[in-house]
């Protein structure tokens, strides 16, 4: 059976890197993009005991106006570059770039949008961050050219977290949408 893995790259000044949320401890750096995708089947059949029955979802991840925007590598990827637009937009107005910045950073310190559809399920989120202790801004398309965001993973310690709605894994972020009940969520795997 193939196994899913989400696969987060990014550029990291001269060098490519990878990391894995199911492979915890997992790098990968690379000079080039060529050679890091050449490096990923070995990696990770390593890493799953020779396993090469694996469906890498590749998510590639930029720095922008002093955030990090994700972006799925998958067949819609121009409608999320499109959310990826909207939100490069925003963050050159000085008022709606205070407030994007002003998200709950992750464990590295970075604050991270993640570009989304309606469409998408959960679990499509949920296998892109660590464990309960990371945070992701989800970011969609709404009206016209606005976007709809939803921060999703830690808000402090666990004493600290408000228990909030579970969603199923197949739940989708358009299902959410006209439910929104509060400003954080947490996501059931």
């Amino acid at each position: 059976m193939t196994r899913a893995v989400s696969v987060i790259v990014r550029r990291d000044g001269v060098s490519w890197s990878a990391w894995l949320p199911q492979c915890p401890g997992l790098a990968i750096a690379e000079p080039t993009a060529a050679e890091l995708r050449s490096a990923l089947p070995d990696a990770l059949a390593w890493y799953f005991d020779g396993d090469r029955d694996l469906d890498m979802q590749i998510h590639l991840e930029q720095e922008l106006r002093g955030v990090v925007i994700r972006i799925a590598q998958d067949a819609q990827v121009w409608e999320r570059q499109l959310v990826a637009e909207r939100l490069g937009a925003a963050l050159g107005v000085d008022s709606q770039a205070a407030e994007l910045r002003s998200a709950t950073r992750n464990s590295a310190g970075e604050i991270v949008y993640v570009c989304a559809l309606p469409s998408d399920p959960i679990s499509w989120l949920a296998a892109q961050v660590d464990d309960e202790a990371d945070a992701v801004v989800v970011t969609l398309p709404s009206v016209e050219s606005m976007l709809w965001t939803l921060q999703f993973g830690a808000v402090g310690s666990e004493s600290e977290r408000p228990a909030g709605p579970r969603y199923r894994p197949e739940t989708t972020f358009g299902e959410i949408m006209p439910t929104f009940a509060g400003p954080r969520l947490r996501l059931s795997a």
